[in-house]
Parts: C-alpha cells; structure tokens; sequence
C-alpha cells in the first residue's frame, strides 16, 4: 500500500515510517523540514506545513508517486521542551485545522480512509480517567494538546472521511528495549472503561498498531483506547 504521513517526522510518526517500510509499502511524508526525516528507498519526502491545503495538494501530486491508499496522522503539538509546564509553541487549533486540511483535500482526490493518533482523556474517555491524570491535565501545559485532539475530533467526525481515532494512553518511549520489540496491543472502547492510572502504551506498539488498523480497515469511524 501506499500511504500519506502527517507528523513523520515525530517520535511516533519516525515509528510508523520504519514499520511500513519494512512491510514492503511506501508512503509520501509531508513535513516543516527535510532534515527532519532520514531519506530511504520508498519514502518520498515533501517539505511544507499541514495547515497549507496548496501544501498538502503539493504533496499528494509530488511526481511519480501514486495515490495513497490511505493517510496516517501522527501530528501533535509542540512545546518549548518536554515539561509539561512549557510553553505551547504550536499555535491554537493546530491539530484540527490540519487534520480539517488533510481531509478536506483527501477527499477531494478520492482518498477517504485516514487514521488518527489521538490520546485516551479526549472525548467521552475523559470520564474513564483516574482523578490523578484528570489533576495532571488541568495543572499542565499537557491540557492544550489533549483540547485540541478533543476539537479535532469533533470536527473528524463532520467529514464523510473513514476515520479511526486511536486514543493512546502514557506513552513510552524507552528506544533501546523497544527496538524490534513487539508488544500485545489492549484494545478498548472509545470511553476507554477500564483503563487503569498505571497503563502505559510503547510508541513501538502504538506505530504497529496506527499502520495494522489502516491497512485492514479496522474500527471504522469509531475511536478505540489502546494500552499494552
């Protein structure tokens, strides 16, 4: 298959790009910077920024490439440091627009299918949070990302797109045990009952599951929580 990536170029994003390369697919990455993401035989890499629509037309029509079968988000927005309490740079709306621009211009060329990373706390998997995390996102700066996932997810769901919205729990990111590693993936509902203060999902086993759901169609115009 081939696939179109928003948000390559992050930790999950960089993820999904080795795991589908290794499938044998190929996919055209749209990101702010070519140094940003390694060149490889299969992956075409076009510069330009997600709230652009001529950007992202660019990208879908970069020469010899065809049309992806299907777009795999993994944008999130960005602060001046991995504390929770830094300062938002992305700008307000950051993820909604963009996701609003990637499907708006998807559709327009025939692309329906995309799938979403989002984080477990957005929509009706907030009530599902333990009091502790609810305490931590309204104390931190980690709150701007997870209202802007909740806009998007609004707005997803306005599109006529064949979405999937992954809500991931804590993410970890230890890459020397994760490397190779495949972890079983919990899977469940969009209110994410059941989840846990401990849980914990590897970005290994989110990025394995983000290209699995795409490419077999699963959970269509549902959002799913996952954990390991």
């Amino acid at each position: 298959m081939h696939f179109f990536l928003l948000g390559a170029s992050g930790r999950t994003g960089q993820k999904v790009v080795t795991e589908l390369l290794s499938q044998g697919h190929t996919a055209i990455a749209l990101v702010r910077s070519t140094a940003s993401l390694t060149p490889r035989a299969g992956l075409t890499i076009v510069t330009g920024s997600p709230l652009s629509k001529p950007d992202i037309r660019n990208a879908l029509n970069a020469a010899s490439t065809p049309l992806p079968s299907a777009a795999i988000f993994t944008l999130n927005t960005v602060r001046e440091s991995d504390s929770p309490f830094a300062k938002q740079v992305s700008p307000p709306r950051f993820l909604a627009d963009s996701c609003a621009n990637a499907c708006e211009i998807l559709e327009e060329v025939g692309v329906r299918r995309i799938v979403v990373m989002s984080t477990a706390g957005v929509g009706d998997s907030w009530g599902n949070l333990s009091l502790l995390s609810k305490l931590f996102l309204g104390w931190t700066n980690v709150k701007l990302a997870v209202e802007d996932h909740g806009l998007l997810d609004k707005e997803i769901r306005e599109t006529n797109m064949n979405f999937t919205l992954v809500r991931a729990v804590r993410l970890t990111f230890d890459e020397e045990k994760e490397e190779g590693a495949t972890k079983e993936v919990r899977v469940l509902s969009s209110s994410g009952e059941g989840m846990r203060m401990s849980d914990s999902v590897s970005v290994q086993t989110v990025a394995q599951f983000l290209l699995k759901v795409a490419i077999e169609g699963l959970y269509s115009r549902r959002a799913v929580v996952v954990t390991n």
